[in-house]
């Protein structure tokens, strides 16, 4: 039989044993426990690095024309606006209504911040551009007569066409109704001024009736154009003999807020200069093409998501210059389709544009030239 001596130093050694590896095990749970595994190193230090990524994508002087205003969370850059910027791009407001844009850089501002500039309803914010140069074709300032600014109940002008010319001036051919029922052809043809950076003034210098010249007999029985030709809508009207078309209140919504530096005229079209207090560095597009529009910066919602720190950019889903509308953008994106970059970055390939036919009139009874109006102020959704 064993020594009892000898027994009780055995069970003390495996005691201690067991003893030890217990210890053993929960030392190596508690490094379980306080360390860090490789995957959840290797994921915070990816989440470090997106975060970083608005800054290092951002325009370099983006604080100077699109500043913060608030502090930034998960669903607010805390941006005064969205930066938009346009290559080589027929960019439409709706149907006809549109500029031939060279390069235009603008800001998207929120109508009701902290709220997002939703793409789907123009009334929610106010486009401002900064610097670039468009040209509206006569096709597109046809369309502004006739689907926008005389499209209401009890007008008194139809089928208008609008035309350029090299010399300068502006021609304006279409139907006149003073007595109900009796519509007369007229034409007028003459030269557009610019006024405080934003009124057209178009004074015809003649002005023919049923094809009658109306001109001096107008002058000499002291009547004025505004006796004959009436337009009485948001953002345009005839003054005196003069037909006065407000910038910032004579196109669809959104509303506009912009400072044209000059206005030129030839056979292509009424060409804009646009200037303000900033021409933003141009930012680094996504993709590398010549006709595109960029959304850069601030926060944006398109169809049902929210995205803070945009950076989306539009190409042609064919290759070729980009042909888009505001009113139909998505319809174009839902027959196109969508490429992400590791950064977060989204390009959207545009379907080829088809007309919209929809278009409500201009809300009848406008101030031109009064500045507190608002271009958006009635519901134009889509």
């Amino acid at each position: 039989m064993a020594n009892p001596y000898k027994r009780g130093l055995l069970i003390f050694v495996a005691v201690m044993a067991v003893l030890a590896i217990a210890v053993g095990v929960m030392y190596g749970m508690r490094e379980v426990s306080h360390g860090t595994p490789e995957l959840t190193q290797a994921k915070q230090a990816e989440l470090e690095q997106l975060a970083r990524l608005p800054g290092e994508l951002a325009p370099p002087d983006e604080n100077q024309y699109n500043p913060l205003e608030r502090d930034a969370g998960p669903r607010d850059s805390g941006r005064h606006g969205v930066g938009l910027f346009i290559r080589h791009t027929f960019f439409r407001i709706v149907g006809g209504i549109g500029f031939d844009t060279d390069t235009l850089s603008a800001l998207l501002v929120p109508t009701d911040p902290p709220r997002p500039v939703t793409l789907d309803d123009p009334t929610s914010f106010v486009f401002k551009p900064l610097h670039g140069s468009v040209i509206m074709p006569s096709s597109a300032l046809t369309a502004l007569f006739n689907q926008y600014l005389t499209d209401y109940p009890g007008t008194q002008l139809r089928n208008l066409s609008v035309s350029t010319r090299d010399d300068g001036t502006l021609v304006v051919d279409g139907q006149t109704q003073k007595v109900p029922g009796l519509w007369l052809p007229f034409h007028m043809t003459g030269p557009v001024h610019l006024v405080q950076g934003h009124l057209f003034i178009y004074t015809p210098k003649q002005i023919k009736i049923a094809h009658l010249e109306a001109k001096g007999l107008l002058k000499a029985i002291r009547l004025q154009l505004s006796n004959l030709v009436q337009i009485d809508t948001q953002g345009a009207r005839i003054e005196g003999d003069s037909v006065v078309l407000d910038l910032n209140h004579s196109l669809p919504p959104p509303a506009q807020d912009v400072h044209v530096a000059s206005l030129k005229i030839d056979h292509r079209g009424v060409h804009l200069r646009f200037t303000s207090a900033f021409d933003p560095k141009w930012p680094q597009p996504i993709v590398d093409t010549d006709s595109y529009i960029l959304l850069d910066g601030g926060d944006v919602k398109t169809f049902r998501s929210l995205i803070t720190h945009v950076r989306l950019q539009m190409v042609a889903g064919d290759g070729g210059k980009l042909d888009t509308s505001l009113y139909a953008y998505r319809q174009q994106i839902v027959h196109g389709h969508f490429e992400a970059t590791p950064a977060g970055e989204l390009v959207a390939y545009l379907a080829p544009y088809r007309a919209v036919s929809y278009l409500p009139p201009a809300k009848p009874g406008g101030k031109a030239n009064d500045a507190s109006a608002q271009g958006g102020d009635h519901d134009d959704r889509p």
